[in-house]
């Protein structure tokens, strides 16, 4: 079942001309199956909301959040509590109609009894990603992105756990990590060979056992995958739905909007090579411990054709990093 953007902002058209003392006017959205959920709008000030019926209230007492313009909260109902998400900003009303459509989208046709965790999750994804809200995803998020996810597609080759090992949508100190092995996945498009080192951090081995820095070179062709292609690929490499739908609340949390046409579709890549350097005591970089005490942070281009003497090949890499897991 797709609940559309649409047929979203119908609802809360039909509900604008009803009138009451409740808190809210409301209808029942059919579609939403093994959901109780009402499209609605706040009486007091015309906001629309989702309603959520609380199947057990004692499941959601920490939820809540007012971010990005938009609220998820408590509230009480006439038959019992509610779960309320409601637009606060109506510059962001679009979104809004975005978010909506995709929680009730994503959770359907989930097994029985999981249609409100599902749910649940979807919407922590969808705060970590307004939390840090722009204007979408620009080109060097994409190619960035795109890189990330060239990475986890090699990964995820007969290991579709160590999904569970990337860390980038999570603010990770590092793009992939497992058991101690870290992997810093940096990204560029023809070529190039200088890659931005973002942080003293990022290249500072301290509390692993090994860190590889990975160079991801892409090719833009006609002939290359967009970036909904290469997620298609990999959503075929999971095992299970349940694994399918936490690839794409980390998609989400990771900045990539499930209405972003320009990021998923906008560029055509093809992958020319993956080239991993050992970050061993040699290695030329800036760490915290290697420079003044009154530097804080700094971020440096580093040049990777003149540290070709620490480069490898990505299969030696890659199985070191999967023999993690065994």
């Amino acid at each position: 079942m797709t609940v559309t953007i649409e047929r979203m902002t119908r609802y809360w058209a039909e509900l604008a001309g009803a009138t009451g003392g409740r808190q809210f006017v409301s209808r029942r959205i059919e579609e939403a199956a093994q959901l109780d959920v009402h499209a609605a709008l706040r009486v007091v000030d015309g906001s629309p909301c989702l309603l959520f019926d609380l199947p057990d209230p004692g499941r959601v007492a920490d939820a809540g959040f007012e971010v990005g313009g938009m609220r998820l909260a408590r509230a009480a109902g006439e038959a019992g509590q509610l779960l309320v998400l409601s637009l606060e900003d109506r510059g962001r009303r679009d979104l809004f109609a975005t978010l909506c459509a995709d929680l009730l989208t994503f959770s359907a046709g989930t097994e029985a009894g999981q249609p409100f965790t599902v749910l649940l999750d979807r919407l922590e994804a969808w705060r970590l990603f307004l939390r840090s809200l722009a204007s979408g995803m620009d080109r060097s998020d994409v190619i960035g992105l795109l890189g990330e996810l060239y990475v986890l597609s090699t990964l995820l080759l007969d290991a579709p756990e160590l999904l569970a090992t990337w860390r980038a949508p999570d603010d990770g100190l590092h793009d992939f990590e497992n058991a101690g092995h870290a992997l810093e996945v940096k990204t560029t498009t023809g070529p190039g060979s200088r890659v931005r080192i973002s942080t003293l951090d990022q290249l500072d081995v301290t509390g692993l056992d090994r860190l590889d820095l990975v160079h991801v070179r892409l090719v833009e062709s006609p002939q290359g995958q967009t970036m909904d292609e290469l997620i298609a690929t990999i959503d075929g490499l999971l095992g299970s739905q349940a694994m399918r739908r936490d690839f794409s609340n980390a998609l989400l949390r990771r900045g990539l909007q499930p209405d972003d046409a320009a990021a998923r579709t906008g560029v055509r890549s093809r992958l020319q090579q993956i080239v991993c350097y050992g970050i061993v005591d040699a290695f030329p970089r800036l760490t915290r411990a290697a420079v003044p005490a009154p530097i804080i942070d700094a971020s440096y281009a580093l040049d990777l054709s003149a540290v070709q003497g620490f480069a490898g090949p990505s299969s030696t890499t890659i199985d070191a990093y999967r023999s993690r897991s065994t």
